[in-house]
Parts: C-alpha cells; sequence; structure tokens
C-alpha cells in the first residue's frame, strides 16, 4: 500500500503477507526500511521512506480515517526542531524578532505557555537598569544584538520613578512624589503593576527586596516584595527600642501584611538600600559591617557578618548560586578583587586586575555585581566595565564624558517574557 503525501511517497507493506527474503537488505542508497509494531493489530508492518539529500525524513504517527491502520507525516525539519526545543532558551529582544519568522512562529512566541517555559528557562543576566540621581532610568546591555529592551526609560508607566530593586527579570519602582506607591513592571512587554497602599510608611528610603521565582508550578508567576523598615511606634513594637519591622506584599493574595519577626540587633539598625533575594531568603547589607538575612519561608531573621574592610566599595552579589561579597582594593600599583563568600564569609579568591587602563588611573575601583557567574560589573570613574574572571579581558560597557556615574544605583536585569499580571 502506498501513500502519497505532496511529493513523497512513502510504501507501508504487511510484513504477515510479504516474502521474508529480502529483510537482509534494509538499506539501500534511495532510502531506508524499518520494522514497526502495530499495537491495536499485534503484527509487524514494514515502513518504508525515502531520504533526500538536505532533508532528513522523520516519521511522525497520525491518526487515520481506516481503523487499526497508521499513517506517516512528511518531515520534521530544522526549523521546527528550533522551534520545539532552542527558541525557550533565547531573550526577550531576539524572540521578539523572531515572532517575524512566520504566523505559526508569532503565535508559538505569544502563547501563555511559552512565555512561562521561556521565563523559566532564560536565566541569563543581559544588562543593568542604571539611573543617575534626578534623571530617569537606562538600560546598559551586555549584548547590544542580544539583549534589549523597548522602552529603557520606563516611560510605560503613569509617573516617573525611581528603580529600586530587580529579581529575575522583574523590576521594582517607587514613584518620585514620596507617596510610596511601588511598581512592579517587566519592561522587555511592558507590562506592569501598581501595588496597594502600605500599611506602614516605608520613610523616604525604604529598604526593599524583590523576590520572584520562575518555576514549572509558578505558572502565575506570583511574586514578594518584603520592605524592612525601622518603626520606632511602641503601640505596635514589643520593646522600647526601635526595631527592624518586615512588611510583605504577596501577589497571591494582593494585600500587605506584617510578619510577626522584630529585629532587635543593632548591627541591623540601618540597612545601606535596597536587598537581594537568593534562595527563598532576603538578605541587606548594613552600615555597620553585616548583612540582614530574612527566610521568607519560615519568617526569621539572622545577621551574618561581613568582611571588617568592606564599605563602599564592595557589593553583596550572587557568584555560582551562592551569596558572596566582592571587594576591590588598591595594593600598591595594582588593583585585586577579593571575593569572600560561605557563611562566615571568609576570602575564597583573591585575583589580580591586571589591566593597563585600571592601573593609570588614580580611582577608585567599586563593584556593582557578578553576572552569570565569571562576570563582575566595576564602577570606575566615568566609565562601566565588564571584566571577565576566566580570560582577564575587559569591556567598556558606558562611557560618560560628563557627569561622574559614581554612586548610582545598577540592577541586574534578565530579558525575559515573564507576565506581570495586573490585579
Amino acid at each position: 500500500m502506498a501513500i502519497s503525501e505532496g511529493s513523497e511517497e512513502f510504501t507501508i507493506s504487511d510484513k504477515c503477507n510479504s516474502d521474508n527474503s529480502g529483510e537482509e537488505n534494509l538499506f539501500d542508497d534511495c532510502g531506508q526500511e524499518e520494522y514497526m509494531r502495530d499495537l491495536s493489530h499485534d503484527h509487524l508492518v514494514k515502513v518504508e521512506f525515502h531520504g533526500y539529500r538536505n532533508k532528513r525524513i522523520v516519521p511522525v504517527i497520525e491518526t487515520c480515517e481506516y481503523p487499526g491502520h497508521k499513517r506517516f507525516k512528511h518531515t520534521v525539519e530544522i526549523k521546527d526542531v528550533v522551534a520545539d526545543h532552542a527558541l525557550e532558551f533565547l531573550p526577550a529582544k531576539t524572540l521578539s524578532r523572531f515572532r517575524a519568522v512566520s504566523k505559526e512562529w508569532d503565535k508559538r512566541i505569544t502563547s501563555p505557555f511559552f512565555i512561562h517555559k521561556q521565563g523559566y528557562r532564560f536565566r541569563d543576566i543581559s544588562g543593568l537598569f542604571c539611573q543617575l540621581p534626578g534623571d530617569r532610568p537606562f538600560f546598559v546591555s551586555l549584548n547590544h544584538d542580544a539583549y534589549g529592551v523597548p522602552s529603557p526609560s520606563l516611560s510605560f508607566l503613569p509617573e516617573p520613578v525611581t528603580v529600586r530593586t530587580s529579581c529575575n527579570g522583574l523590576l521594582c519602582c517607587q514613584s518620585c512624589d514620596g507617596e510610596n506607591t511601588y511598581y512592579i513592571c517587566n519592561p522587555a512587554n511592558k507590562e506592569w503593576k501598581a501595588l496597594p497602599q502600605s500599611n506602614f510608611y516605608h520613610g523616604p528610603e525604604p529598604a526593599l527586596a524583590l523576590a520572584f521565582e520562575p518555576s514549572v508550578l509558578n505558572f502565575a508567576e506570583h511574586f514578594q516584595l518584603v520592605c524592612a523598615f525601622s518603626l520606632t511606634d511602641h503601640a505596635f513594637s514589643l520593646t522600647d527600642h526601635p526595631v527592624i519591622c518586615f512588611e510583605i506584599y504577596s501577589s497571591r493574595s494582593s494585600s500587605w501584611r506584617l510578619a510577626d519577626t522584630e529585629c532587635c540587633e543593632l548591627d541591623a539598625m540601618k540597612l545601606n538600600g535596597d536587598g537581594l533575594f537568593l534562595k527563598g531568603v532576603a538578605f541587606w547589607e548594613t552600615s555597620a559591617g553585616a548583612v540582614l538575612a530574612f527566610d521568607l519561608n519560615d519568617e526569621h531573621y539572622g545577621i551574618l557578618s561581613l568582611p571588617i574592610n568592606s564599605g563602599p566599595h564592595g557589593v553583596l552579589t550572587e557568584m555560582n548560586g551562592e551569596l558572596c561579597y566582592l571587594l576591590p582594593h588598591k595594593d600598591k600599583n595594582e588593583y585585586t578583587l577579593d571575593i569572600y563568600g560561605d557563611m562566615d564569609m571568609h576570602l575564597k579568591h583573591s585575583i589580580a586586575l591586571g589591566l593597563e587602563f585600571f592601573n593609570n588611573f588614580n580611582k577608585e575601583l567599586r563593584a556593582l555585581a557578578c553576572v552569570n557567574n565569571d562576570m563582575v560589573i566595576f564602577d570606575f570613574g566615568k566609565r562601566l566595565y565588564a571584566y571577565n574572571l576566566k580570560t582577564g579581558k575587559a569591556e567598556i560597557l558606558r562611557s560618560d564624558d560628563g557627569t561622574d556615574v559614581g554612586y548610582v544605583r545598577y540592577l541586574p536585569y534578565v530579558n525575559n517574557l515573564v507576565h506581570v499580571h495586573p490585579s
């Protein structure tokens, strides 16, 4: 029996009624034959399908209008393999271009299930959202061809904002009018959500940490926003001294609530800016040379010690899936990067930055973040550098000939398509 599909012909012969003498020559120059078992009739059928020079023909079983029979479809081409197995590992900017390949690809890339898979699969840091005092945010890409956002200034938000913290593709921003209005957004798809007003006043500079963990089970892209703030109202505090309280917003309930835990440690009384979320725990660096850790699962806190010489030029960051502290310093005429890690924050590595353009300037070197495990971002005077720890090479990401870019916000950003569901 022969089944024709366009210009391709597939021959199916029932082995129960055929001669077995040709069974030894199953492969020839024109094509190949295989034996498959028909599960419904418990007998073997021989399938012959012809090969072509630039294609591999792969049989795909489809249902047929004839009961008890199977039909074989035409080839699976390379574009189908890419669509099924590779697209979800690509960044948002690349995927936005690939939507023009065909209507089928456009429909696939914009489907909620694909967007969920891409947010789970693609985790690479793609660049940094930066902001100078009084200016709108801007995006510094690590690869302009692959990574980017349609509105780097976040002009799609209803009002001017200050970028505060980021986590796995989501940004948390705060309104500039002093009303403590928080926005959660994804600049790649310009989706955003305004959070309801918190139950407590967090002060002019709240210490925030955005907690979002893409997973197979988190199809609704639920997130939490944690604010650590000092509370001096004795009606709510269990002690007579100021304490650090934690107010948590959950997208599951769309509401704020105050955690039962209160931190009375003196080392945590003043937090240095916003925090970092890693493996279910939010971390904030304190002005006393320590780290305040808050576990979002059991809502307990802990205090970690930082190196004695920690300061404004170091940074708390993630490296190889672990919490680390990066501290650059100048020893004689050479800059060195010290990497501290583990729960006791001991020195794990010390790397000499033997680069001429680092050593020719009498500038303070400030570490901003570690991205993708082997690259460190430095703020060096009026320039932003990406230094590869494996190759020892550096690349200038941004050079400002005007105002010194030091001591502004730099937030690592993952260029994915994660949905931000409105209220």
